[in-house]
């Protein structure tokens, strides 16, 4: 025991690294773990998002924010911005309608507008706002049906 004592003392510095390796692994560990679980949850609620679709008009896509769905209505016109970002526009005054589509300028290309102008169509995607509009983000041709 005394042998034991004498080299603990010795190996003051070797321990306290031990221990905090200990610690810090397990911190790194523990975190690993909530980033896990947290990623599953996430997947789960996407998930059970998708599986309570809903098919509504364009008027009610403010009603169903945060909801994954299909929007039904007749795109009035198109507007391509400066910057190239693509607006599927469902009233003449884009700025009072309740809900639009947009396609951003990198999924632009995968897209020809002009088939979509005077048409009845279906978005489908996860509802969102932005400056207090209704929109869905569309990134691939599947989530647009012409009727």
């Amino acid at each position: 025991m005394g042998d034991f004592l004498k080299n603990l003392k010795e190996n003051k510095i070797a321990i306290a690294f031990l221990i905090v390796g200990l610690i810090v692994g397990g911190a790194i560990y523990l975190n690993q773990q909530k980033r896990d679980l947290s990623q599953k949850e996430t997947s789960f609620s996407q998930n059970e998002t998708q599986n309570e679709k809903c098919e509504i008009n364009f008027l009610q896509a403010p009603d169903f924010v945060g909801r994954f769905c299909r929007v039904k209505g007749k795109i009035d016109h198109i507007y391509i911005s400066q910057k190239g970002n693509i607006f599927l526009n469902f009233c003449k005054d884009y700025k009072t309608c309740p809900f639009y589509g947009v396609i951003f300028k990198d999924d632009a290309p995968k897209f020809e507008p002009e088939v979509y102008e005077g048409k009845i169509v279906t978005i489908e995607g996860l509802i969102k706002t932005y400056k207090g509009r209704a929109q869905i983000i569309i990134n691939d041709s599947s989530q647009i049906e012409i009727e």
